[in-house]
């Protein structure tokens, strides 16, 4: 069998998720099977939680999520450097790994990964690993994380050292465990009683996530971290029986995509950084996962266009000359971007345009 077969044998399997009036998943056919290819390596990985950093967090529960904003510094002018400055760019790799950002990466690459092994090739070693992951981070009393994200992005020496906005971000991985849960449903990965513990605790983190002053900051942000804020708090909205809420956080996307792209497909929010051209590509993956679940509530953000021309297929456009040549990016760009690294998006956006849907 040839890959091209293989995966269209996969949009076949994904038909129905559709037709039960499901979103659409967050990752593409090849993108799925992609990540069964590396559920092998997933499944040698150590188990890590929130409760294995080495310190305590403010609130002295290890339990609570921390981690640290990877652009900021000790201040040279400062005989114990703080506060923290920032330096746009600039990765404070060594003050990211003290917190639990690293962790809460692996969760989610893993279970993702071994999900769509189950999903894929029925493989119930990878099934039943992908449970103890979930297990271990929403369910056991020992391992389980507390369900905010107050502590996140810590700018050291600022806001006494409790979290700040953009640590939202942090977070965005949920909406592809969602797609894994979705995937394992019908596994030995979790019992039901498992399951609803699991949908429980999404429920209280979707609460707080849509409550809390810091996280409806985020929700407020006008740049990429407004748009995934609702990449992941939409799927998980619909991940609770929160249909209501899926539609209102669709609606809202749709005015923050109006305000973020200009009638030319550009995205100066994204532009005006170091790394503009990234950014940019960063903010419309966010905004594609926006679309691909607001057409499962019937929005079809893709072919949406505000009446002063602005769109999110113009977006698509305006960065596709550099797609093949990142060099010939006119602002600025520090972090070299290889050519086709927005090849899945210029595919689904053409795709998207040719359907009109």
């Amino acid at each position: 069998m040839t890959r091209s077969n293989f995966v269209s044998l996969v949009c076949l399997a994904l038909l129905p998720v559709a037709a039960a009036g499901l979103e659409p998943w967050q990752r593409t056919p090849s993108e799925i099977v992609s990540l069964a290819a590396q559920a092998p390596a997933a499944l040698a990985g150590p188990i890590v939680t929130v409760t294995d950093k080495q310190f305590s967090p403010p609130s002295g529960d290890p339990h609570d999520y921390v981690s640290f904003a990877r652009y900021y510094w000790p201040d040279p002018t400062k005989p114990d450097g703080l506060p923290y400055v920032s330096r746009d760019g600039r990765h404070n790799h060594e003050q990211v790994a003290r917190g639990d950002r690293l962790r809460i990466g692996v969760l989610c690459e893993t279970v993702e990964r071994l999900a769509a092994a189950w999903h894929l090739h029925r493989d119930e070693v990878a099934a039943r690993r992908a449970g103890e992951w979930l297990r271990a981070w929403f369910i056991a009393p020992a391992t389980r994380m507390n369900p905010h994200l107050e502590f996140a992005q810590v700018r050291l020496g600022r806001n006494d050292n409790r979290g700040n906005p953009a640590g939202m971000l942090d977070s965005r991985g949920f909406a592809y465990v969602v797609d894994a849960l979705r995937m394992l449903d019908d596994s030995p990965a979790l019992t039901p009683g498992e399951k609803e513990a699991v949908r429980e605790w999404f429920a209280s983190f979707l609460h707080w996530f849509t409550t809390a002053e810091i996280a409806l900051k985020e929700r407020a942000a006008k740049n990429n971290h407004g748009s995934w804020y609702f990449a992941q708090s939409i799927p998980l909205a619909r991940y609770t029986g929160r249909d209501d809420l899926a539609r209102e956080l669709c609606e809202e996307a749709r005015a923050l995509l109006v305000r973020q792209i200009q009638p030319d497909g550009s995205q100066p929010e994204e532009i005006r950084r170091v790394d503009g051209l990234g950014y940019s590509r960063f903010n419309l993956e966010a905004l594609a996962l926006v679309a691909r679940h607001s057409a499962g509530l019937g929005i079809d953000l893709w072919n949406h266009t505000a009446p002063n021309g602005t769109s999110l297929l113009r977006a698509v456009d305006f960065l596709r000359p550099y797609n093949v040549a990142p060099e010939k990016w006119p602002h600025g760009q520090n972090e070299k971007l290889p050519p086709g690294f927005l090849d899945e998006l210029i595919a689904e956006a053409d795709r998207l345009r040719a359907s009109g849907s």
